[in-house]
């Protein structure tokens, strides 16, 4: 039987705020999902990578955002990896900087993979969860509006991928996925991640 993938409880970072914000009562939700709500000021500790997607998919519901997984990765930084977020800012390079998360992809998130795939000047960056299609959403939202954030983090405010892709239908109102992730979203694509410019 294959192990069960695990996730940081730094998964979660900027849960409190947001779900506050939408008026929520986080501790409530977290301990609901079988979660410890002292773990979210314990960022090192891990749990089953599909309690906290299926906390994500309840908080959604709950608040009635379909966006709720962009709504969190707006609010994540550069510094949310932590020791990683250095070793990412010295790399000379897109590719480069793309190589390490993927090596270390796993000290974060055991269900989250990352594939990078090029094609002349342009690369696809896939996002994989090790996740059932029900609990995938905002998991999957957030794992690429995070990796958005973290290449505008590097390469400046003004850097656009090609297309920002989701295998999933669109939601009813895309509004905060176009202010979060500009006018390049889209879905029922055949990938969920980034295209990019490599050259």
């Amino acid at each position: 039987m294959p192990a069960t993938p695990l996730a940081r409880y730094a998964s979660l970072n900027n849960f409190v705020e947001l779900t506050r914000s939408l008026g929520l009562d986080p501790t409530a939700m977290v301990r609901d999902a079988g979660l410890d709500p002292a773990g979210l000021d314990t960022q090192d500790r891990w749990v089953p990578a599909a309690a906290i997607a299926d906390l994500l998919e309840h908080a959604s519901a709950a608040s009635g955002c379909e966006d709720f997984g962009i709504r969190l990765a707006e609010l994540r930084r550069f510094s949310n990896l932590g020791p990683l977020s250095l070793v990412v800012r010295e790399e000379p390079d897109v590719r480069h900087a793309l190589q390490i998360l993927t090596r270390y992809e796993h000290l974060y998130n055991e269900a989250l993979h990352i594939h990078l795939a090029e094609t002349d000047a342009t690369a696809t960056i896939r996002i994989r969860l090790d996740l059932s299609q029900a609990r995938r959403r905002q998991s999957t939202e957030l794992a690429v509006g995070v990796l958005y954030r973290l290449m505008r983090a590097f390469l400046g405010a003004t850097w656009q991928p090609v297309a920002v892709g989701f295998t999933h239908r669109p939601p009813r109102h895309d509004t905060i996925h176009h202010r979060a992730l500009g006018p390049v979203a889209r879905f029922g694509e055949d990938y969920d991640g980034l295209r990019v410019h490599v050259r």
